[in-house]
Parts: structure tokens; sequence; C-alpha cells
């Protein structure tokens, strides 16, 4: 669900593409190493009320700021 006129081109120094869309466009990178690094290039919070799989992701950085 998309709604960028612009997207990523060249990821930084050690970022990992971790989701694309069907046409190739990159929609979440992280950084393998790091304590919490997760970018997304979407709207998950389009989805929130669509099933707990979205869910996961905003649950995952609630816990990340609990440290």
């Amino acid at each position: 669900n998309s709604f960028h006129h612009q997207s990523v081109k060249d990821l930084g120094k050690g970022l990992i593409t971790t989701a694309w869309s069907d046409d190739g466009v990159v929609e979440g990178i992280e950084l393998p190493g790091s304590q919490y690094f997760l970018g997304v290039q979407w709207h998950p919070e389009e989805f929130i009320d669509h099933g707990a799989i979205f869910h996961s992701l905003f649950e995952s950085f609630v816990e990340a700021c609990k440290w």
C-alpha cells in the first residue's frame, strides 16, 4: 500500500533489503547487528485492523523502546 512517488535506490552502508513490492520497489530495510533498526516504506498503520500479522511491527517497536 505504498503511496510514495519516490523510493530507496541505494542503501546506506550495512543496510539490507528485507521486503519488496511486487514491482521490485524496496519496502523494508534492516541493519544486521544493531539493537533495533527497521525501516518500512509503506503504511502499516493503514492495516492495523487487518490482523495480528500487522500488529507485530508495532509490538516489536514498543518492545525495543523498553530497552
